[in-house]
């Protein structure tokens, strides 16, 4: 009777081991499988390739050791394919879901070790997220741009273009201390990486705004406001015509006429060089000359400014003001 039990508990001991046996050469062979399906598919249909190579690689790690060059083969293979995927996607201008496949390959390549695929893909988010924002900002979604282009900073906090977009955005909105801190970050960042376009742009951007602020200012007509404004708009670009003129205008309004005089002088040199361009400086001189007394240099500043639209004024100050010989 115990001999019947102990071969009765060898019998079951064998169809075990040979269930497993059994089992474990049929999960071999589907990860195998599944492990060919995928490059066979990574020719046409990236997707699913991806897909079989994911579930050849969790087989194999169910599996253990003896699988493990399955599941290392099909695991180095991912990230790349997933890449080329989200690559597919942009050249067929799906923004978002190129974007969504490009962090899918980032995220793959961590968890896989393939470091050259991570840095591509790290590598273009930042510009698929400037392209985004771009489109939404002419479709005028401005809190969406302002999202993308955040975006873009957060793989990238030196890129120079998105904060030169935010900043652009910011001026659309009119939120001028917002606009300027992104402006200044983008000629901060654009000076240290050499991106000189993107540089001068925020500088020219900048300087324009604060010309808008001293022309409203002059308007007003509180002067100090519109040097102060002009002395800002300098700092950003120091070649702006505009600039001079609207000093020596309020320099003259606030009779410092020395100031007046030399900062029109610097617009004359700026200004193209034709009598009629160059009027408006010469009326300016013409007033900081009367002011100080100075009647022939004032005289001849005003012939000089007697051209154009300042025609009619120019002589009255000769003719009338200063009898001018």
């Amino acid at each position: 009777m115990k001999q019947a039990i102990k071969f009765f508990f060898l019998l079951s001991a064998f169809v075990m081991l040979a269930f497993v046996n059994q089992s474990f050469s049929q999960t071999m062979e589907e990860a195998t499988n599944a492990y060919n399906k995928g490059v066979e598919l990574s020719a046409t249909d990236l997707p699913k390739a991806i897909e079989s190579l994911l579930s050849a690689a969790d087989i194999a790690s169910k599996i253990g050791p003896e699988a493990e060059e399955i599941k290392k083969t099909a695991e180095s293979q991912i990230p790349l394919l997933q890449y080329n995927y989200a690559t597919s996607l942009y050249k067929d201008k799906k923004i978002d879901e190129a974007i969504a496949g490009f962090i899918q390959a980032h995220d793959y390549a961590v968890k896989y070790n393939d470091a050259p695929t991570q840095a591509k893909a790290d590598d273009l988010l930042p510009k698929l997220y400037l392209a985004k924002g771009s489109a939404e900002l002419k479709e005028n979604k401005l809190p969406e741009a302002i999202a993308s282009f955040d975006k873009a900073i957060s793989y990238d906090a030196g890129f120079s273009k998105a904060y030169l977009s935010k900043g652009l955005v910011f001026k659309k909105q009119e939120k001028f201390d917002e606009m300027k801190s992104a402006m200044d970050k983008a000629i901060e960042t654009g000076v240290a990486s050499g991106d000189d376009k993107t540089v001068a742009s925020a500088k020219k951007t900048m300087a324009s705004e604060f010309i808008k602020k001293a022309n409203a200012a002059f308007k007003k007509g509180t002067f100090a406001q519109v040097i102060s404004n002009v002395d800002e708009s300098v700092k950003y670009e120091d070649n702006n015509v505009e600039a001079f003129y609207l000093y020596a205008l309020s320099y003259n309004k606030l009779s410092k006429w020395d100031e007046a005089i030399s900062n029109a002088e610097k617009g004359l040199a700026l200004e193209e060089n034709t009598p009629e361009k160059q009027a408006r400086f010469h009326y300016e001189i013409g007033v900081a000359q009367s002011g100080k007394k100075n009647t022939d240099a004032a005289c001849a500043a005003f012939k000089k400014s007697a051209v154009g639209p300042l025609a009619e004024q120019a002589n009255y100050q000769i003719k009338t003001v200063l009898k001018c010989k």
